[in-house]
């Protein structure tokens, strides 16, 4: 056994690349296996830890070579980083002073004309006492417009005014009037005049008051009584004389002889004598000219009555109607259903007032006279 463990220890350990067969001694003859064999694993464990060594110091070789391959390259990085922002600066710089150059050229236009307008603004200082005559000689002028202006539609005013009194009072033309306050209403509201609210105030309420009067149909009674005259032409009257001769029987045909002239005589006598009651009061006969005149003179108190309506007088309106009843009644056949008609119009147009009673609307006129009275005397 001992000789074979020497050979084994002869033999190199495949685990250790960098020992030789000279670095293993043979053992000494003298010492003892064991003694031999402690030396060998000593040397063994000595041999080891000396290529650990080796092993580690390359390894922190290597660090430390990628470590300074690290820093080259983030110092190279940081080197070219530093020249594009240097290059960068230098475009800015670059630009910044052609911007310096653009903004002294521009101080030195706005120096230019700072020098003008201070220049102008001296003159212009020059021309103030001027200017402020001026300004005073506008104002003065503007005021002497106003008050002409103001004056004009005050006056305006108050023609209208008039004119809606002239036209109610004289005229009885209410609409007239009422567009007459209107207008001088809009010219006192264009003056804008608070000391003008008490005549407003009340030219409004005559403006409302006018509004409120019922006015009656003149258009629809005159109308009403020219076809009253129209119809009147045509009346029967009592006691008219027949115009037109037919006798009562026709000549029956009949063989010649006395029996046809006996019947023609007798139809001869009976179309001439005929006796007819007419009425209580007009029992004589009337003749074509005096059928004429009762109908003319009914067609004349019908177109009385329409002037008076047209000319607003109420007690002729009335009077005329009432007359033309009473000659209706009296001198027409009342059996006729066109005098009954006519009679019962008559009355109908009777009950209808053509005058009603109009608002006093003066008091504005009197308010703004008295105004402009006052306005004078301060003047």
């Amino acid at each position: 056994m001992a000789a074979g463990r020497r050979h084994t220890n002869n033999v190199p350990d495949p685990s250790f690349p960098h020992m030789d067969q000279q670095s293993v001694s043979p053992p000494d003859a003298s010492a003892s296996p064991a003694d031999s064999d402690r030396r060998y694993v000593e040397r063994r464990h000595e041999d080891r830890r000396k290529l650990e060594r080796v092993s580690v110091r390359g390894l922190l070789a290597v660090l430390l070579a990628c470590i300074a391959i690290g820093f080259a390259a983030f110092a190279i990085w940081q080197a070219a980083r530093a020249s594009r922002t240097l290059g960068q600066i230098r475009e800015q710089e670059a630009q910044l002073v052609a911007d310096n150059a653009q903004l002294r050229g521009e101080l030195a236009g706005l120096s230019a004309r700072i020098d003008s307008s201070t220049n102008r603004l001296e003159e212009l200082g020059n021309l103030a006492p001027r200017l402020s005559e001026l300004s005073d000689s506008l104002a003065e002028l503007r005021d002497r417009t106003e008050s002409a202006q103001r004056a004009w539609t005050q006056a305006e005013a108050v023609y209208l005014l008039e004119v809606a009194n002239r036209r109610l009072t004289l005229e009885r033309d209410w609409q007239s009037a009422l567009v007459a306050l209107e207008s001088a209403d809009e010219r006192l509201q264009s003056l804008k005049d608070p000391a003008l609210n008490p005549v407003r105030r009340t030219l409004a309420s005559e403006i409302q008051a006018l509004r409120d009067t019922a006015q009656p149909d003149l258009g629809g009674i005159t109308a009403r009584l020219a076809s009253g005259e129209e119809l009147a032409a045509s009346l029967p009257v009592l006691g008219a004389i027949q115009e037109n001769y037919s006798p009562d029987r026709p000549v029956v045909s009949s063989p010649p002889g006395f029996a046809r002239a006996w019947q023609v005589v007798r139809a001869s006598l009976v179309g001439m004598v005929s006796i007819r009651r007419i009425g209580e009061d007009a029992v004589e006969l009337v003749s074509f000219e005096e059928q004429a005149v009762r109908r003319e003179h009914l067609q004349l108190l019908l177109f009385a009555a329409r002037l008076a309506a047209l000319r607003g007088d109420e007690s002729g309106y009335q009077s005329d109607l009432a007359n033309a009843r009473a000659w209706l009644e009296k001198m027409f056949d009342p059996a006729d259903l066109r005098v009954t008609n006519l009679a019962q119009e008559l009355k109908a147009l009777q009950g209808m007032p053509i005058n009603p009673a109009l608002p006093d609307i003066s008091q504005s006129l009197k308010m703004l006279q008295a105004r402009a009275a006052r306005v004078r005397g301060d003047t």
